[in-house]
Formats: C-alpha cells, structure tokens, sequence
C-alpha cells in the first residue's frame, strides 16, 4: 500500500514530507523549530526540505500573492468578466 501511495501522490505530499511538516509547525518556540529544521534536513534531501519549507512558509506566500497589484487586477478584471 504505501508503495502504491508513493506512486499516487505528488512528493510533495507524500507521508514523509508533510510528517516533517508537521513536525516543525507544531515547534513550540523559534529556537526548537531551527533545531528541527536542521534534524530533518539531515534525514530528508535537499529536495525534499524544499517541499518542507515551501509548506511551511505556503500561508505567508498566499498573503503576499493576494496584497499584491497584479492579484487585485486579476480578480477585478475576472468580476468584469463574469
């Protein structure tokens, strides 16, 4: 099963990656989340803590996608559209 998991999901999802996820988010200071940050990246690859860290930082990326200029003429012109 979970190598037929493994072939479904994107690596980005796969068990492993969003467990690491996990793992850091739920750190209960800043200091204990750097510390596991450098535990995972030295079990996960660099490609993988890529994923990691774009999870991780996935919220604060949508924020600034939707206070941006070009967001607000996308949505604006699309209301025009519609």
């Amino acid at each position: 099963m979970n190598n037929q998991q493994s072939k479904v999901l994107p690596i980005y999802l796969q068990p492993r990656i969003l467990s690491a996820v996990s793992y850091i988010h739920l750190s209960p200071s800043k200091e204990i989340g750097l510390e596991r940050i450098n535990k995972m990246a030295r079990k996960l690859s660099d490609r993988e803590m890529m994923y990691v860290l774009s999870l991780l930082v996935f919220d604060n990326i949508l924020d600034m996608v939707r206070d941006s200029d070009e967001f607000k003429n996308y949505v604006s012109t699309k209301r025009t559209l519609q």
